[in-house]
């Protein structure tokens, strides 16, 4: 299947430089909005001056909203998911389109949630054509998935793409037939 050109109109303005991008996924309660937000604080202390973006693709809380408002250089834009099989239906590039030429960043982070971050990169890479990563916040269940061989193919799809994987920081209870750290997964290491 070839891909097709972006329509007229839906281009993303010409930029000085490309922004460096990351998607961050992962289940809902894994971390993902607190590893951004690290990320960005990272990348404000370091570059005094530098305007960071992020594209929330996921529903519910405004935590990232206030962090924004509170953390000078850094805008947030909601990306509308209608359906999370449908990545085309999103208008990725109608809301960069927008973010890209008001907001010129440096840095941008998509968070997008677990089912749909797989089609969104792919509509990304099509329209957009950045180079991008990806990382991968784990929960508990997650975890424990991974180290019982038991994750979904779409979990095991998104973890064989990850640029990095972000390990549980909760506490994980062990099984009675656990035998301390064998067999247990390196989560440092996305290979």
């Amino acid at each position: 299947m070839q891909n097709e050109p972006p329509s007229a109109g839906s281009e993303i303005p010409a930029i000085d430089a490309v922004p460096q991008c990351a998607f961050v996924t992962g289940p809902r309660g894994a971390g993902k909005t607190r590893w951004v937000q690290r990320q960005v604080r990272g990348v404000i202390d370091e570059h005094p001056g530098a305007h960071c973006a992020i594209l929330l693709a996921e529903e519910g809380r405004t935590r990232m909203e206030r962090f924004c408002k509170e953390t000078p250089g850094v805008s947030v834009r909601r990306l509308l998911l209608p359906c999370m099989c449908c990545p085309g239906l999103a208008d990725l590039s109608g809301v960069l389109r927008g973010l890209v030429s008001v907001v010129r960043p440096g840095w941008l982070w998509v968070e997008v949630p677990a089912l749909a971050a797989a089609g969104l990169m792919a509509e990304f890479d099509r329209v957009v054509g950045w180079p991008r990563k990806l990382d991968v916040c784990l929960d508990p269940g997650w975890t424990l998935a991974l180290r019982d061989d038991t994750l979904a193919p779409f979990q095991l799809a998104l973890l064989g793409l990850a640029d990095l994987v972000i390990p549980d920081t909760s506490s994980v209870k062990s099984r009675p037939s656990d035998s301390g750290a064998a067999g247990r997964a390196n989560l440092n290491d996305p290979a």
